[in-house]
């Protein structure tokens, strides 16, 4: 991120740098005025150039993000091809150097390329939009599948724990009920032999 905005940074340098040394013998005034208006004019066409491309797709917070780069990316690169030399046209024709409509056919020239450049770079965002939100769409459906396992491994486990606690009482109970058996039939056992030795008469005892 750091290396695109200082990339980002540096072509709004060299545009506003080649637009001011473009008109060179024009006052300060009438450069600032020149690179305000020319930067202002490149933002709003690049601006509605992404709107177009993007009007039919959803907005999240990460294509804001992007647009916000795109659109401080473009408005640079569409200066530098477009608003110097414009600029030197302008300041021939204000030393007397071409004709009104001089300028006006290089102006138109200008126009062409520049809107050849909105064009394709109106796919170019489409594009770009178009990725983003099948990366986002992509990483949703990832991690609500990744959810979906976690939470199914959860209730495999939870039904595994109740099997062997539901198996581990029925051993108990199990157990249980066979030594009552057990000893019932101990108790059983020894109640009828102490009804025999009863019954035996004491004489053959003797």
């Amino acid at each position: 991120m750091f290396v695109i905005i200082l990339f980002i940074l540096i072509l709004n340098i060299v545009s506003i740098l080649l637009m001011y040394r473009s008109l060179n013998d024009r006052t300060p005034k009438e450069k600032l005025i020149y690179i305000a208006m020319g930067i202002a004019v490149m933002y709003i066409l690049t601006s509605i150039v992404y709107w177009i491309s993007t009007r039919n797709i959803e907005m999240t917070e990460v294509s804001d993000l992007g647009k916000d780069l795109i659109i401080f990316l473009f408005v640079p690169i569409n200066g530098i091809i477009v608003l110097p030399l414009f600029a030197r046209s302008y300041c021939k024709f204000k030393g007397g150097g071409i004709s009104g409509t001089v300028l006006r056919n290089r102006g138109i020239v200008l126009g062409i390329i520049l809107l050849i450049l909105l064009i394709i770079e109106c796919v170019y965002f489409e594009n770009i939009q178009n990725q983003v939100v099948k990366m986002i769409t992509d990483r949703n459906n990832q991690v609500q599948q990744e959810t979906t396992n976690e939470l199914s491994a959860e209730q495999s486990n939870e039904i595994v724990n109740n099997t062997d606690t539901t198996n581990q009482i029925e051993i108990e109970n199990v157990e249980v009920v066979n030594d009552t058996f057990t000893n019932e039939s101990a108790e059983q056992t020894n109640s009828e032999l102490d009804n025999v030795v009863e019954a035996v008469p004491s004489n053959v005892t003797e």
